[in-house]
């Protein structure tokens, strides 16, 4: 499922809660006391949150056994679990009583940060370059790092601008990408 997915990155099944859960909400088609759950879950989601930006130096994780430089720099605790061998436990944070599960998600979500900003921003600049025109003569079997699919889709719609090219059946964001960046070399 997740291999056709757009934006994958975001779909992991720690996080699907956070995720759908407010879709389940507004359709109704959650109970009552599962949704007084998700309330608090929120709440504890916020807490924990909270905690996690509060900026600590590599020194004072030094001091807790993190396995990082002493660069001087202030990073929240977020931040600090990008670190390889960096864990919640090098953070000083208090985490007793904290739903596993959230604490999870929400190291997770700081690993994998990083990467879904990238996207966002691969995904923003696509938006922005809809318009962009795709010469009538390309030949996309030429275009690096498209796949056979993809080039016998292009080849066969034959899309006037990156907008068309989106709209295409099975055409993914990465040859998006691709084509982009080799549109805009050849111009």
């Amino acid at each position: 499922l997740t291999a056709r997915a757009e934006h994958r990155l975001k779909l992991r099944a720690d996080n699907a809660q956070t995720r759908l859960a407010p879709w389940g909400l507004e359709a109704g088609c959650i109970g009552p006391e599962r949704a007084h759950w998700i309330e608090q879950r929120d709440v504890q989601r916020a807490e924990l949150d909270a905690r996690f930006s509060v900026q600590r130096t590599a020194h004072a994780l030094g001091q807790a056994g993190g396995p990082v430089s002493q660069d001087g720099a202030r990073r929240s605790a977020f931040e600090w679990l990008r670190f390889p061998g960096v864990t919640a436990a090098h953070l000083a944070i208090e985490l007793s009583g904290v739903n596993s599960d959230i604490l999870g998600e929400l190291i997770e979500d700081a690993r994998y940060a990083p990467y879904l900003e990238r996207q966002a921003e691969e995904q923003a600049a696509l938006i922005r370059s809809d318009a962009t025109p795709i010469p009538v003569a390309l030949d996309y079997a030429r275009i690096p790092g498209l796949s056979n699919e993809m080039v016998e889709r292009l080849d066969a719609a034959r899309p006037a601008t990156l907008g068309d090219a989106a709209r295409i059946r099975g055409i993914t964001p990465a040859a998006l990408t691709v084509i982009l960046l080799h549109v805009k070399r050849a111009a």
